[in-house]
């Protein structure tokens, strides 16, 4: 106990956590020795003083061996991953995931479940019936070698004083630390058995990270903990001002990766979706660089390979995928108040409509409704009349598609001039830097 507080003022004072205080810290979180309390001080004591590089690194090898660390060389493949930081309508996984499949690399993911106003991609995949999310290793390695695709739910024996350390820091305004971020998304895709990582770091109003330059440092960082277990990690950050495509619900954006899936869909989910594949696959043992990986990407979409393994995926997973086969709710319209281009679609608000209409969660033990959501009508540089339908909010109980409306009506500004479209693709850094 005496210890505890020592680290805690050390660190209040502004002094750097050495290995050896930050794993003791680690350590006590997860044997329970270190109450709650304090160990909400010390992660308000960081978030206030900052990490440095060093303590950033070694609160990941900490998180790291707090748990289990998944072995995927008998794969005798790279495993590729790719992690979001979070953002709205974000169902590039879901492509992402067959996509890569099809091009002949391995795809494998511990994915994780929505919180606050961004979706997560265990939801989404629990919106199929039948889709089974959690998987004994053996099974999800044999899958990986069977098909070159898995994605799951994150394990409770891996890294779990992470886990705790999340809960900790949701409920005591401690999330917004570079070196916590990066320590909790790479510490987890270490010890996942991850080869080779591909970030894409939202930036924007429907992100939390605002600003590019806050964005570039925890790319950074994740790519300092990648190359410090040999894990090739290339950061690419994207725009999240407006939220990718038309679609933010569970159920909803699965009908939509399925369009781009089949050559379809909208252009800025595709754009995003080649973007990452041909960085991952640049990462893989294929051969190929970025440019001649997003050709092969784009064939797959556009000949049917990605959507025959997405059918695949489902089907071994347990999933019964029939496109359209789903309950559509209820739904309240928002329309334009007036005649003009569309300039901008608030990405936050629509992300908080859709949590509030049954899509996401306050809090992590919250359940979610599957059919619930947004589907936008109109994006940016759109021209419409006065009374046009903008879009829609869906949810089965009328308190709440209520108040989803109230704040669906706000997303929309509507000017006199149509904008300039913003690029999608903000910078990158790479993994061979």
């Amino acid at each position: 106990m005496d210890f505890v507080n020592d680290v805690i003022a050390w660190k209040r004072d502004g002094h750097e956590l050495d290995a050896g205080r930050l794993r003791a810290f680690v350590d006590g979180v997860v044997d329970g020795s270190v109450p709650s309390y304090q160990a909400s001080a010390l992660l308000m004591a960081m978030v206030l003083q900052g990490l440095s590089d060093g303590e950033t690194l070694e609160l990941a090898r900490a998180l790291v061996e707090s748990g289990k660390m998944l072995d995927l060389s008998v794969v005798r493949r790279p495993v590729l991953d790719k992690h979001s930081s979070g953002g709205v309508g974000d169902k590039v996984t879901l492509v992402l995931a067959p996509l890569v499949a099809a091009c002949g690399a391995v795809f494998g993911k511990m994915s994780g479940r929505g919180l606050g106003h961004t979706g997560g991609t265990v939801d989404k995949l629990e919106s199929i019936p039948g889709f089974r999310v959690q998987l004994p290793q053996g099974e999800f390695v044999r899958q990986l070698e069977r098909i070159g695709v898995a994605v799951v739910s994150q394990s409770e024996r891996i890294v779990p004083a992470d886990r705790i350390l999340y809960a900790l820091r949701d409920v005591t305004a401690t999330i917004e630390c570079d070196g916590l971020i990066a320590a909790s998304i790479m510490a987890k895709k270490v010890a996942s058995g991850t080869s080779a990582l591909v970030l894409d770091v939202k930036v924007g109003r429907g992100a939390f990270m605002g600003d590019l330059g806050h964005a570039r440092n925890l790319g950074r960082l994740c790519r300092l903990i990648g190359d410090a277990y040999d894990r090739p990690t290339t950061c690419i950050f994207t725009s999240m001002e407006a939220p990718l495509g038309r679609t933010v619900g569970n159920r909803l954006e699965v009908e939509e990766a399925w369009q781009v899936l089949g050559g379809e869909g909208p252009d800025d989910v595709r754009e995003v979706t080649l973007t990452l594949a041909g960085a991952l696959l640049a990462l893989s043992d294929l051969g190929v660089d970025e440019p001649e990986g997003r050709r092969l990407a784009a064939a797959a979409l556009d000949d049917g390979r990605a959507a025959e393994h997405f059918e695949r995926w489902c089907f071994v997973q347990g999933g019964r995928w029939k496109p359209g086969e789903f309950h559509r709710l209820a739904a309240h319209e928002a329309r334009a108040a007036r005649a003009g281009y569309v300039t901008r679609v608030d990405a936050l608000a629509v992300g908080q409509a859709a949590q509030i209409a049954g899509a996401g969660r306050r809090r992590i033990d919250d359940t979610v409704d599957p059919a619930a959501g947004v589907v936008l009508q109109r994006a940016v540089g759109d021209q419409v009349e006065a009374g046009d339908p903008l879009a829609a909010v869906f949810s089965r109980d009328p308190a709440r598609r209520a108040q989803a409306s109230a704040v669906l009506d706000r997303v929309f500004s509507v000017g006199d001039k149509r904008p300039q479209p913003g690029p999608l693709v903000l910078g990158r850094i790479e993994a061979e830097e």
